[in-house]
């Protein structure tokens, strides 16, 4: 029974960050000069915190949940799956190696950030989508930490069981 609860709860949580990434990017004006200082990326730093020892469900939770940010958000189906997906991965395996602490989780929050803009930066120049430059995903990433570290912290204390201290 505390299973089911606990994966009722990834879901649920996992639809509303979705929705709320939505509902940031494009109806919250965070514009200042017409420059965009925060880049939510909320989805993307949710999913260290979905990890379980349950691979399987881990891997189909993260590639499920980017198949909803792709029907959503993007144009290219299954990009963010897969994506997402190896996300997912690298995550797993760090979560084995090292022991689960707020600043682990910040760092994963981080370097998941790092891959995806990374990633999506080098499909797009290397396809010439788009002519971005070095520069533009320099200041995306500078944009994206601070309110995507922030949401480590309330993810942390949703997801994490805390004892008190004596």
């Amino acid at each position: 029974m505390l299973a089911s609860y606990k994966k009722k709860k990834e879901i649920i949580l996992s639809i509303l960050v979705i929705i709320l990434d939505g509902i940031i990017s494009y109806f919250v004006p965070i514009y200042l000069d017409n420059s965009n200082y925060f880049f939510p990326m909320l989805t993307i730093s949710l999913l260290p915190f979905l990890y379980k020892n349950n691979l399987k469900d881990y891997y189909s939770l993260c590639f499920i949940i980017g198949i909803i940010y792709d029907l959503l958000y993007s144009n290219i189906f299954l990009y963010n799956a897969l994506l997402f997906l190896f996300l997912a991965k690298i995550d797993s395996k760090v979560l084995k190696v090292f022991k689960e602490s707020i600043a682990l989780y910040i760092i994963l929050v981080i370097l998941n950030i790092v891959l995806y803009d990374g990633i999506t930066f080098l499909l797009v120049t290397l396809t010439k989508y788009a002519d971005l430059s070095f520069a533009s995903l320099i200041y995306k990433l500078k944009c994206s930490m601070l309110l995507n570290i922030m949401s480590a912290f309330v993810y942390y204390f949703l997801f994490k069981k805390h004892t008190r201290l004596s």
